[in-house]
């Protein structure tokens, strides 16, 4: 495992710790933790979102077109899979979001810098931006099962993660320039999303029985399919399309077996799904995936 990884590691498990101590010693409790959540929500994520476009404002349109044509593909085979495994091991909604969506930029973009070079984390990039759409669309209905009638579900949509992932995606396609003052606050705003989410994770964690977490084998059942089936599946489905040694092929594989995405976690707290569960699952799956992921390096 990289050096770069390892401290990503080290910065992820401390920030859950920072949070944990917090909430046991009474600095932050279960509303602390909904301000927090809506917080990051409404304006930190969408600063990060925005802030990943300006990044890669100078991208070619045919290579972003391209590679958002197979996260798009990505992300509609995953959350198929996962809806069939709710249904068959009879599952709370929340295990859908877990499963569908992964720790991306905090961890994805790390590797893919280390593996393949800088320059190839704009494909990461790219998958983030249809992340982006993907959660605070179909992620958030998922939760709000009642009322999906058109009105609601534009009411849905109508939200600041995704009204942020088009106006991202507007910037990398239409090649838009942003004004370097207001860039520097997007970008000031945008820097506090992981430290912040990773505390909130573990404060969250603060409120339940570690030692039930760590013999829930539901939550080892969910792990074992985002870490390996849904990567293997991904790898071979993009492998007899693309071929087995794209980059593109590769790159999707990585990001798809990265562990629980700490905004699940942040959206269950605003949408009304389970954020002690979606905390449990992040916090297993990144432990697992220590030796999960070193393993899908090599065999790549």
């Amino acid at each position: 495992m990289s050096p770069e990884l390892i401290n990503q590691m080290i910065l992820l498990f401390g920030l859950m710790g920072v949070g944990y101590v917090c909430n046991k010693t009474g600095v932050l409790d279960e509303v602390a933790n909904a301000k927090l959540s809506s917080f990051l929500l409404k304006a930190a994520l969408p600063a990060t979102i925005l802030n990943s476009a300006i990044a890669q404002s100078d991208l070619e349109r045919s290579v972003v077109l391209y590679t958002m044509v197979v996260a798009v593909g990505v992300f509609l085979v995953t959350p198929a899979m996962s809806l069939v495994l709710t249904k068959v091991f009879h599952l709370d909604p929340t295990y859908q979001l877990m499963l569908n969506y992964s720790n991306l930029a905090f961890m994805g973009f790390p590797i893919i810098g280390g593996v393949f070079g800088a320059d190839c984390i704009f494909y990461g990039a790219v998958f983030l931006m249809v992340f982006n759409l993907h959660i605070f669309s179909f992620g958030v209905m998922t939760l709000q099962k009642e009322g999906n009638d058109l009105k609601s579900m534009l009411k849905k949509l109508c939200n600041p993660g995704i009204l942020s992932a088009v106006l991202a995606f507007l910037i990398v396609m239409l090649h838009l320039k942003v004004p370097a003052q207001l860039t520097t606050i997007i970008a000031g705003l945008g820097s506090v999303t992981t430290p912040m989410a990773m505390i909130v994770i573990g404060s969250q964690l603060g409120q339940v029985n570690l030692l039930k977490v760590l013999t829930k084998k539901e939550l080892y059942l969910m792990a074992a399919f985002k870490l390996v089936v849904y990567p293997a599946v991904v790898y071979l489905l993009l492998s007899l399309i693309l071929g087995p040694d794209d980059i593109i092929t590769k790159i999707s594989t990585i990001l798809v077996g990265l562990p629980v995405a700490g905004n699940v976690t942040m959206l269950c707290s605003e949408y009304g799904g389970d954020t002690s569960l979606s905390a449990q699952g992040t916090c297993i799956s990144t432990l697992l995936s220590l030796l999960t992921i070193p393993v899908m390096l090599s065999l790549l």
